[in-house]
């Protein structure tokens, strides 16, 4: 029946036909792949509104494909205890050894208690299928950029001995230290 109208009616059907031509080279030129990457559903997306929820609203949480990107910063009471144990501008700086070392000791604490947050608030069948988890802590001096794979990171929830987590964050956790 409607291709009796059709062909009752030629222009019509040509419209049809420039529509169609009209709309797939909108898709071709990417104007609908904005709409549908946001509609396709990966486990990124589903730690990411867990995370979203409970975690702090300073960090930045973002997803690149099933990949979970999260920058946590510096928070001002740790700047501030660094103030007071090493009190001198010049004392604060990237050369000086003992600032540099209670400074790498504070962050890579924050790196793991980000791992473990991360591990304990998201969803564990969905963290397990995220691909790789990047973790950025940053600091005015100094910046860790670290990753690992989402089946490592859930195992951080179960564990519960320093020891047990310190061996599995060196042995599932690459790091790169930048010094600004």
């Amino acid at each position: 029946m409607v291709l009796k109208s059709l062909m009752k009616n030629p222009m019509l059907m040509i419209g049809f036909l420039f529509l169609a031509i009209f709309l797939f080279q909108l898709r071709d030129q990417g104007y609908f792949d904005q709409r549908s990457a946001k509609l396709i559903p990966t486990s990124c997306k589903a730690v990411k509104v867990r995370l979203d929820k409970y975690l702090h609203d300073s960090w930045e949480i973002s997803c690149n494909e099933n990949n979970l990107e999260v920058i946590v910063p510096i928070e001002e009471s740790v700047i501030e205890n660094m103030e007071k144990t090493f009190p001198k501008e010049e004392l604060r700086t990237k050369d000086h050894k003992p600032f540099k070392l209670a400074l790498q000791k504070t962050l890579f604490t924050v790196m793991a208690n980000s791992y473990i947050s991360v591990a304990k608030y998201s969803p564990e069948d969905s963290l397990s299928r995220t691909d790789i988890i990047s973790l950025r802590v940053i600091h005015p001096i100094l910046t860790l950029n670290s990753i690992s794979e989402g089946k490592h990171v859930v195992n951080l929830k179960t564990i519960k001995n320093f020891k047990r987590v310190t061996k599995h964050l060196e042995s599932t956790v690459q790091v790169q230290e930048v010094f600004k």
